[in-house]
């Protein structure tokens, strides 16, 4: 299993940026999903080298060239990384997924992170470009959790993303019964929005998580 993504520090303002994060296992560097999440938490480079060569060597269709001085470095698998991989590994032998977030603040504990998200809005690698949005024609989950629906900036970058998803690829983490959650086809609200939860609850306090209705992809 292996993390890799773009990576920038502001020493000027002391926060940590995380983008075009892609997970891979196995052997197959298929595409197989998306997850729209709500912001980076506790992975960290292991190291300096660039991966940029070896990622633009798998023609991946979702791969975003690196601007100036930018690159693509190999990072830990946190835990939200290990549950998810390991979930899809019950199915799939191998493969690559992205996560995407609607901030792209690096801050393990949200209460945190929303509060430097409200300070630092303006930072140029605070969001994803709509170019940098590539979900071609694999699953898209929504999995952003509550925090998404109580702020409106996050709430209007919920809806920007899911208009990009082709249609019929639309999922989100859903409760499926007690402790029990299910990922399941999804369609926006009148606004757009989409509710979910966040893989973070899901996998933990006793929580168990299904592919559910993403096994029929």
């Amino acid at each position: 299993m292996r993390c890799f993504a773009r990576w920038e520090k502001d020493d000027t303002d002391g926060v940590f940026f995380r983008d075009q994060t892609i997970l891979q296992f196995g052997d197959s560097w298929d595409f197989l999903a998306s997850f729209i999440l709500l912001n980076p938490g506790s992975a960290l480079p292991l190291n300096e080298e660039d991966q940029t060569k070896l990622l633009r060597s798998k023609k991946l269709p979702f791969f975003v060239e690196p601007n100036g001085k930018e690159k693509y470095v190999e990072f830990t698998i946190d835990r939200l990384m290990n549950d998810v991989l390991n979930l899809f590994n019950k199915r799939y032998s191998g493969g690559t997924i992205r996560l995407y977030n609607l901030f792209n603040l690096k801050n393990q504990h949200s209460g945190e992170a929303l509060e430097q998200f409200k300070s630092n809005q303006t930072h140029h690698k605070m969001f994803a470009t709509d170019a940098e949005i590539k979900f071609c024609k694999a699953p898209v989950i929504v999995a952003s959790g509550g925090n998404a629906k109580d702020n409106m900036r996050l709430k209007q970058e919920l809806v920007r993303y899911i208009s990009f998803v082709k249609t019929g690829k639309l999922y989100k983490v859903a409760k499926s019964g007690e402790k029990q959650y299910s990922i399941i086809k999804a369609e926006p609200d009148r606004s757009g929005f989409i509710d979910s939860y966040h893989p973070s609850y899901t996998f933990k306090y006793g929580n168990s998580t299904h592919l559910g209705e993403l096994k029929n992809q």
